[in-house]
């Protein structure tokens, strides 16, 4: 049986849903969203839900503009509550090579409207009493940055997209795709095959993968990060109201997570590979790391340990684009940690290009997949692996 719309997306995190949910608001016609497991499955329900301005280059600063305003609305929207907790993100310095970029950082950030600070480490340790500064230059403050729900999000703009008349297919994987020529038409499942004018890949890690069935290279690989759950821990030792902490040199972060702390590392020189196995050999390392950085958590016990996927592109930054030389077919992918943060106004950017044959919103050609051909990369350095 074939099934017929004007746009298919492959894929169901907030990248898929956010897509369909703004081509219903245009008008685009029938959107179906194929998701091999269930809405928000993969990478998506993992994230740590980090929203921040703080990047080194234009776009990723205009990118989160737009979308923490869909966060900070998100309840008026889409009638859920998001758990967007606003207590800023600080991004923790201590070499000169970091002070560098942050000086240049904070000068562009405040260029385009962002309330950041640069704090020296005196100040730092005042905003935030129980992290040891001693070994510190300085931090990067943003006050209205924060951390939100991955889950609470995506579900929500996936039911208000099928109020809207999106029909998500969950349990329905892409097996296959329609193509004649340099056109693709459509894809193929176990249920059957879904044609269309336009074929959406939204697949996170995976859409590399997905890519090579559709017989395109998308340059998008997986990268392993861990994150750590205490137990409950007192409030008046770390406040409820703590900045999500991000310490570069480290490899490590900090936030709350309801009563207990969220921790988050990895292995930066990490292969490349799509298993989420906990790796347990991280866990003194993360201990360690938490307790030089908050000697409060030397009391604090591990509860739980899990991992997820960033889908990393080789300058750190997404695709929103069509496929150059195959009609039909476009990517929205490879946020490289900040799919979450930005799935709202990339999945805007992606609908607008649909609809309307180019992004309107703000200037997504750098998100043009073409720009690796093209030798146009410029890796971000506040991306943190």
């Amino acid at each position: 049986m074939t099934q017929t719309a004007e746009v298919v997306i492959v894929g169901a995190g907030i990248m898929g849903v956010s897509t369909a949910y703004h081509l219903a608001r245009l008008g685009a016609g029938r959107v179906i969203v194929l998701e091999r497991d269930t809405v928000c499955s993969g990478s998506t329900a993992l994230a740590s839900g980090g929203i921040r301005h703080q990047y080194a280059n234009r776009l990723g600063i205009e990118l989160t503009t737009h979308s923490i305003v869909t966060y900070e609305r998100f309840e008026a929207e889409f009638g859920v509550d998001p758990n967007f907790r606003q207590h800023g993100y600080l991004i923790l310095i201590a070499a000169e090579d970091e002070l560098a970029v942050a000086r240049r950082s904070v000068a562009l950030q405040r260029e385009l409207g962002v309330n950041v600070e640069l704090l020296d480490a005196a100040a730092t340790r005042e905003l935030c009493p129980y992290l040891n500064t001693d070994d510190l230059l300085g931090a990067t403050y943003t006050p209205r940055d924060g951390y939100a729900d991955p889950y609470l999000c995506a579900t929500g703009i996936a039911a208000r997209a099928r109020e809207l008349g999106v029909v998500i297919h969950q349990q329905h994987e892409v097996t296959a795709f329609l193509r004649d020529g340099d056109r693709v038409r459509g894809v193929v499942t176990q249920h059957g095959a879904f044609e269309a004018g336009a074929i959406v890949i939204a697949t996170g890690a995976w859409s590399g993968v997905v890519g090579t069935l559709a017989g395109v290279d998308i340059p998008v690989r997986p990268h392993r990060r861990h994150k750590f759950m205490t137990a409950p821990f007192p409030a008046d030792r770390i406040p409820a109201a703590t900045p999500f902490v991000i310490d570069p040199h480290q490899n490590f972060s900090l936030r709350r997570e309801g009563p207990g702390l969220l921790l988050g590392h990895g292995r930066r020189d990490e292969p490349d590979g799509f298993g989420t196995e906990i790796d347990r050999s991280l866990e003194p390392r993360v201990v360690e790391r938490a307790i030089h950085r908050a000697p409060a958590l030397a009391e604090a016990k591990l509860m739980r340990s899990y991992a997820g996927l960033y889908e990393m592109t080789p300058d750190q930054t997404g695709i929103v684009s069509a496929v150059p030389g195959v009609a039909g077919l476009y990517v929205i992918a490879g946020f490289s940690g900040h799919g979450f943060m930005h799935g709202p106004i990339a999945g805007q950017l992606m609908a607008e290009t649909l609809v309307h044959g180019r992004a309107v919103t703000m200037d997504a050609s750098p998100l043009d997949l073409a720009r690796f051909a093209r030798g146009e990369t410029h890796v971000e350095p506040l991306t943190f692996v």
